[in-house]
């Protein structure tokens, strides 16, 4: 598909990936550690939703990926928590799904273009503070939710459960001062 906002490609594992045309951005929030400033990214595709339990659970049965910490993730096994985010797994199980999938992790920069847009958004769905309709934040359902759960918080670019239900790897690691010292080009 052409590499244009709107773009979309169903991916072997049942994902819908969208398309993140390349160009600048704002990046950051303005704390010490991640000061506003701009970001150029070159073009890439991303999947619209966190990884699955259900497509972790695939992973596994190839052997390329080691089952999450189970004590960690009490609906990995259950049947009706199966599209509910892959949680209780490390950089290195993720990285490993991302290898499985032929892709990567995203980089910090990358996530935060698809999840900010190019309007340097404060939240995925825009400027509107957090709400119910729009994330699973708060501790408000008190366990992960499916990850098409939330259509209304979705990103500019169609990405969806940005923000909120779990944490999210990324492929960088924390450097206190790389906003400051790292490349403005896909950093």
């Amino acid at each position: 598909p052409p590499m244009k906002i709107g773009s979309t490609y169903l991916y072997f594992d049942g994902t819908l990936l969208v398309a993140v045309p390349g160009g600048p951005f704002t990046m950051g929030h303005g704390g010490s550690d991640n000061p506003v400033h701009t970001v150029t990214v070159s073009d890439f595709w991303i999947y619209t939703t966190k990884v699955t339990n259900m497509q972790f659970q695939r992973c596994v049965g190839t052997g390329k990926c080691t089952a999450p910490d189970l004590k960690d993730n009490l609906g990995y096994n259950d049947p009706r928590r199966q599209s509910d985010p892959v949680v209780g797994v490390n950089w290195t199980q993720g990285e490993a799904y991302c290898t499985y999938a032929n892709g990567h992790l995203p980089t910090e920069a990358q996530w935060e273009k698809t999840a900010r847009g190019p309007n340097a958004n404060d939240y995925p769905w825009g400027s509107n503070a957090p709400a119910k309709d729009l994330l699973n934040y708060n501790n408000h359902v008190g366990q992960t939710t499916n990850v098409i759960s939330y259509p209304k918080g979705k990103s500019y670019y169609s990405a969806l459960d940005m923000e909120g239900n779990v944490y999210e790897w990324v492929y960088d690691w924390y450097d206190p001062f790389y906003y400051k010292n790292g490349p403005a080009q896909d950093p």
